[in-house]
């Protein structure tokens, strides 16, 4: 999963260079933010076609670890995992914030081609989470596009953003 404001013609790129030839969902609005709760990514998430969340992971899957790859391939085979626990997993909602509100109504300014007053909405929406690295990844990647889709990421920009409090 992807969350991109741009939409999926921004993490196509990296998906493909991932070698993924499965379907990978790019959350424009940051949806399962608001479900799950999350604040940052690469999260992972196995839903099975009825709807049951089968696997939840925060803060990275990967694929090389051996619990997660035998995860992958249980899934794969006959997609058998067992829930989450009920303690573990987040009650519907669990996420829903006065951020991801205004996070909502600056995408619909941003589609507007409004970009300055997104912009605005976003800043708002960080001021009240902080910790929000989901959202203020998008006002990053609108206003500083080279650091964000041109070859690598620039994490170290990043950490120096994060460090300077924007």
């Amino acid at each position: 999963m992807a969350v991109d404001a741009q939409g999926a013609g921004k993490a196509r790129p990296y998906v493909q260079a991932a070698g993924a030839d499965f379907p990978t969902l790019v959350d424009e609005e940051n949806l399962l933010s608001r479900v799950y709760g999350f604040k940052a990514v690469p999260n992972t998430l196995f839903i099975d076609e009825g709807g049951t969340l089968r696997l939840m992971r925060f803060g990275g899957f990967d694929i090389r670890r051996a619990e997660d790859r035998r995860a992958a391939e249980e899934w794969v085979g006959d997609g058998a995992l067992e829930p989450p626990a009920a303690s573990d997993a987040p009650a519907p909602g669990e996420g829903t914030s006065d951020a991801l509100d205004l996070f909502r109504d600056g995408m619909k300014l941003y589609r507007q081609d409004r970009v300055k007053e997104a912009l605005a909405l976003w800043r708002e929406a960080v001021a009240l989470e902080p910790d929000n690295y989901v959202i203020r990844k998008q006002i990053w990647a609108v206003e500083n596009p080279d650091r964000f889709y041109r070859d690598d990421v620039d994490y170290r920009w990043q950490k120096d953003q994060m460090a300077r409090g924007l």
